[in-house]
């Protein structure tokens, strides 16, 4: 758009100063000042008007921005409350065993426990040798880091850099997650929103191997219809048109009558247009 209001500024332009060329005798025997300062008062005229038009242009590139951002944070808003439907949180208990277990949690942490060491085995004396111990492993830090907490918090970190646009972030808290609870229930959304992060930058290459892994790792999985369709808009922006063709007809095949399928229809619409079938 900005680029037609240029153009359409400098054909004005053109067509004033030719205008003027014309009216102007060739002999420049009479001049008509009145003429030329209607004339430049109407060049002025049109200059505030062309600036009028880009000011209100930029207006309204910065509210369809803004309306996009909107969009999409309510997009991931709305998936976060899915999921936590989807996994809803146990209940807190306050019962006074409860109580007492968490008073009795926090005193151990706050004062740290002295350990007995066990009692030195000392060897006959007619049979000398030494006795190495076998240090007990701690596990206490590990069963902390793959608490049901800690694996929550991780995605919530990780979901969050997404929703603040800080998608290099975003992509590397999710391959984090997924390396660390592997197995986890929010790990088939952290799978697509790693290709989410990916495909937002353009990284198409890399963000349809993560689609394609949530296909392959998570089948049953409710993310593989948007993953199947972002496979489509993928294939689409690598020039892949067979394989963009494919993807996005699958998904009008098996999620008829659903906004996917819709979306999936209109981007074959607009392949067919650009003539790439």
């Amino acid at each position: 758009m900005m680029m037609q209001v240029q153009r359409f500024k400098n054909g004005l332009m053109a067509s004033i100063l030719l205008a003027i060329c014309v009216s102007t005798p060739a002999t420049a025997q009479v001049e008509d000042r009145q003429a030329m300062m209607d004339l430049v008062i109407q060049v002025q005229q049109l200059q505030d008007e062309v600036r009028m038009l880009t000011g209100m242009l930029e207006e309204q590139t910065m509210e369809l921005e803004n309306l996009s951002n909107r969009q999409r944070d309510q997009y991931l808003d709305l998936d976060q409350r899915i999921t936590a439907l989807r996994n809803p949180a146990p209940p807190l208990t306050t019962t006074g065993a409860a109580m007492t277990s968490g008073a009795s949690n926090t005193y151990e942490q706050a004062v740290p426990q002295v350990r007995e060491e066990a009692p030195e085995v000392r060897p006959a004396l007619d049979t000398p040798s030494s006795v190495t111990g076998i240090a007990t492993p701690d596990t206490q830090a590990r069963d902390m880091a793959l608490s049901p907490e800690a694996e929550k918090a991780a995605y919530d970190m990780a979901f969050q850099s997404l929703k603040e646009m800080k998608y290099a972030d975003a992509a590397s808290q999710f391959q984090s997650f997924l390396r660390a609870y592997p197995n986890s229930e929010y790990a088939d959304n952290a799978q697509y929103w790693l290709g989410e992060s990916y495909y937002v930058t353009r990284n198409y290459d890399i963000a349809l191997e993560a689609f394609q892994g949530l296909l392959t790792k998570y089948p049953d999985s409710p993310k593989v219809a948007d993953g199947l369709l972002k496979i489509g808009y993928t294939h689409y922006e690598l020039k892949q048109w067979d394989q963009a063709r494919a993807a996005l007809t699958q998904v009008q095949e098996q999620y008829p009558d659903t906004t996917l399928a819709r979306l999936a229809g209109s981007r074959l619409r607009s392949m067919k247009l650009e003539g790439h079938f």
